[in-house]
């Protein structure tokens, strides 16, 4: 838990968990566990999934404890008013360290992702600003700003530069020595549904990260 009031829930999700069940059914899940939460203060409480991160994606996430907390939050995300900052580990160096990547991403029904020509009539477009912030040769620490949420937009992206997340073998990389795709949510910045202050919250990146 990183913080919680009257509005809001905002946990550091581990990797390796849903957000939310799918059409498996699945029982332990991100919100679940959330839900578990709250009704043990409130046996009449409960709370929403404002937005997702992947399963194999660890680090911050909001949910909100009202329907109007809810319709509030979502609004942000859809004006892309919120900050959203990941760390991801990639394969090799970038050259240029900074830039911004522009795709436009297609969703078929069976949650796979490809790229599409921008007059697809099915593509989103999908905005990801990437800074290198450390480098020893074989991989490379990389902050990445998403202006859009889309389905792997961030591993679709670094694929796109040749720099695949490590442990995301599904978009080119050929290491895994954590068992995971390093991809971590780092901090999330937002209005305040109900007081309208910016409020920012960070999960701590993991060690495996370094």
């Amino acid at each position: 838990m990183l913080f919680e009031d009257d509005a809001l829930l905002v946990v550091n999700k581990p990797a390796n968990q849903l957000s939310v069940a799918n059409d498996r059914l699945e029982v332990d899940t991100l919100h679940s566990r959330c839900v578990e939460h709250v009704k043990h203060a409130d046996r009449n409480g409960w709370c929403f999934i404002v937005h997702r991160l992947d399963r194999d994606t660890s680090g911050v996430m909001v949910l909100a404890k009202s329907k109007d907390a809810k319709r509030e939050l979502q609004a942000q995300f859809a004006d892309r008013s919120v900050h959203r900052l990941y760390i991801a580990q990639v394969e090799g160096q970038r050259d240029p360290e900074s830039g911004t990547v522009r795709t436009w991403l297609m969703e078929d029904k069976h949650l796979n992702v490809k790229a599409v020509n921008p007059d697809h009539p099915q593509g989103k477009e999908a905005i990801s600003h990437y800074n290198v912030a450390s480098s020893n040769g074989d991989t490379s620490l990389v902050e990445v700003m998403i202006e859009t949420g889309r389905r792997h937009q961030i591993r679709m992206a670094m694929q796109h530069l040749g720099t695949p997340v490590v442990g995301d073998e599904k978009h080119g990389a050929t290491s895994n020595p954590n068992g995971r795709i390093m991809l971590h949510a780092s901090a999330l910045e937002f209005l305040h549904p109900e007081t309208d202050d910016p409020v920012r919250f960070e999960a701590p990146v993991p060690r495996t990260f370094v």
